[in-house]
């Protein structure tokens, strides 16, 4: 029945946060102590950012939440580590439907600029809370809006990740209008 369906749903979704947390741990720690080495291949961007934002419609879903995916038609080819990349479109995203209102949009773009493809995932987050987002001496972390709770940790190791990559991360606001968190890859060079 109905009722079932949303407690097995809920149970979905703290099984995911869990995970998440856990893998972030994982990730983190072995960056920290240099077990975590950057396994560089050739990736098509346009399948990375897709297949990904695939898996977070159901989750955005029960927040009532939109994602909407403005991609290039023709392939975007960088070099660089596919599960570190994956990592990185995961937290942004999950973070972009956490920190967003129920009936909003998350936009996830790709773009080419100056020999990078760069990534970007537009949501709705408090101005006020992303002024210590990446930075490690304050660790912050804040409740969504459906009171979700984060570790901190997902933004450090997209910035980690990130720059083992050869890019940077990024993030734009305007109060009342939201953010766009941003990274950059560098494209393979032909």
């Amino acid at each position: 029945g109905e009722e079932m369906y949303e407690l097995l749903t809920m149970a979905n979704q703290t099984t995911e946060d869990v995970f998440s947390l856990l893998d972030n741990l994982l990730k983190w720690t072995k960056s920290q102590i240099g077990k975590l080495k950057v396994v560089y291949q050739e990736l098509n961007m346009v399948e990375v950012v897709e297949g990904v934002s695939e898996i977070f419609t159901m989750v955005a879903g029960l927040k009532n939440i939109k994602i909407v995916q403005d991609m290039p038609v023709v392939p975007v080819v960088v070099r660089a580590d596919i599960d570190m990349l994956k990592t990185v479109i995961r937290n942004l995203i999950s973070n972009a439907i956490k920190f967003s209102n129920e009936g909003s949009e998350v936009l996830v773009s790709l773009t080419e600029e100056d020999g990078m493809a760069i990534v970007s995932v537009k949501d709705s987050i408090d101005e006020e809370n992303q002024k210590k987002l990446l930075h490690t001496d304050t660790h912050f972390s804040t409740f969504g809006t459906n009171n979700e709770e984060g570790s901190g940790l997902g933004l450090l190791l997209c910035q980690d990740f990130i720059v083992k990559n050869g890019g940077k991360l990024w993030f734009t606001s305007k109060k009342g209008e939201g953010s766009t968190f941003s990274f950059s890859v560098p494209l393979l060079e032909k």
